[in-house]
């Protein structure tokens, strides 16, 4: 029996996925989480952002891949596409918290975020 993580599944039907959140229903799910946590914490408005981007990155990356049809044996390739892209707003992120980040805290994010993306098996 074969599992696939939910980024393959993302990746095989990135049109179905990218649709719902496209959608009314999509959006409106999306949106009122994220404002119940800004209407509690207005600070988390930032890291939310970023947070968004970053999946947002690792989907895309996800999607490229499976459209080149290279989604298996591509895990650190894509992983770099996706650090290289956010980068620069985690960077910014940072600053504008008065934190520094170094490369390795980055990589550890990066590893972060895709493993809890991987996590997500969808059911057989």
């Amino acid at each position: 029996m074969s599992f696939k993580t939910i980024l393959e599944k993302i990746g095989q039907d990135a049109k179905g996925v990218l649709k719902f959140l496209g959608s009314p229903k999509g959006q409106a799910l999306v949106g009122t989480g994220e404002a119940l946590v800004e209407a509690e914490v207005p600070a988390a408005t930032g890291l939310i952002n970023l947070a968004n981007t970053w999946f947002a990155e690792v989907f895309k990356s996800e999607t490229i891949a499976a459209a080149a049809g290279q989604q298996t044996g591509t895990g650190v390739e894509k992983s770099a596409a996706v650090l290289a892209a956010v980068t620069p707003q985690a960077l910014q992120f940072a600053q504008q918290q008065g934190l520094k980040l170094t490369d390795a805290q980055l990589q550890a994010a990066n590893n972060a975020i895709v493993a809890f993306a991987n996590a997500f098996t969808p059911a057989a």
